[in-house]
């Protein structure tokens, strides 16, 4: 319950009743000061009667409401109540000064406007009942959506390590078999980490730092990586496996030749990760499904807000927003 309708009926229960004598000279000698505030108090408690009465007959369930409706039970049940404080008026307990037909158009506009008045907050309450509800939704909905954007991490990371463990093997049995080892090792790192929202950015470097050196197993000097980032910063938070997915990206799309290496570089401004390196797409570049750069569009825009990448002076650039920690 609000505030507004809590304290709304003992508000209009001692300010209307004074209305009456407002406009018209008041007789405030011996006995008539008695029966004036008699009078006074007998309204104000008609008044909070009316309006707790309405108030009951609009939230609670009774027979009447059943049987011909909620419209119809307010008209019915509240015709009663005016009969029954005309007929005590008849006893001259409400307002002695006033004749009866006054008395009853006066609780009729009463009722009629608690009525109104009642309806709009019960209106508001059930419009804030469904934007919570709706809330509700929206963050399950989202819970969902990253959930499933989780889990499509893992088996993303999978099959691009497997791809490249398979060109290795092709190449070198030697760093093959080394690179099994290191793979399992951050296989479990990534298993981990994928079940949070968020990780430290020193955390994220330290798993680029070994994801790094599985790819120089197979690149040597054909790639190289440059991380510029203050240390006062690295207790910012970043959705995880961001920078490893990049890098892969970057690799995967791009040639790499020990005279012409790959250059990644990663910096930050202000509140941004910046990762970057020179386009030089392959020949003949490997099949994708995009899946990685739109999981982690996804996984930003509902965790933080929406990631910019794009080709800038022959340079590939990804800004991620950083969360502060």
């Amino acid at each position: 319950m609000s505030r507004a309708e809590k304290y709304l009926p003992f508000v209009l229960a001692l300010f209307v009743p004074a209305l009456s004598y407002i406009n018209s000279p008041v007789d405030m000698t011996g006995h008539k000061r008695v029966y004036i505030l008699a009078s006074y108090v007998t309204s104000s408690m008609f008044l909070l009667g009316i309006w707790f009465y309405n108030r009951w007959l609009l939230n609670k369930d009774y027979l009447l409401k059943r049987w011909i409706g909620l419209n119809a039970s307010l008209i019915v049940a509240n015709a009663m109540l005016i009969a029954a404080i005309g007929l005590i008026h008849s006893f001259r307990a409400v307002d002695p000064n006033l004749p009866s037909w006054l008395v009853m158009f006066r609780i009729s506009l009463a009722t009629v406007i608690f009525n109104v008045t009642l309806r709009v907050f019960r209106a508001q309450k059930m419009h804030a009942q469904l934007k919570m509800h709706n809330l509700s939704l929206q963050a399950d909905n989202l819970k969902f959506q990253i959930e499933t954007l989780k889990q499509q991490i893992n088996p993303h990371f999978l099959f691009n390590s497997l791809n490249t463990l398979l060109d290795l093997v092709e190449e070198d049995s030697k760093a093959a078999s080394g690179y099994i080892r290191n793979f399992s090792n951050l296989y479990r790192s990534v298993l981990q980490s994928s079940k949070l929202d968020f990780i430290q950015l020193r955390d994220e470097l330290q798993f680029l730092d070994d994801y790094w050196r599985l790819l120089k197993i197979r690149f040597n000097d054909s790639i190289d990586l440059s991380i510029v980032i203050d240390e006062d910063k690295l207790d910012s938070l970043i959705p995880p496996l961001s920078l490893q997915l990049l890098v892969e990206n970057a690799v995967k799309h791009n040639e790499a030749t020990v005279e012409k290496p790959l250059a990644i570089g990663i910096k930050l401004e202000e509140d941004h990760l910046i990762v970057s390196n020179k386009v030089n797409i392959k020949s003949y570049p490997e099949h994708s499904e995009k899946v990685g750069l739109r999981n982690l569009q996804q996984r930003f825009t509902a965790l933080l807000r929406p990631i910019n990448y794009g080709v800038e002076n022959n340079m590939y650039v990804v800004r991620l927003p950083l969360k502060n920690g």
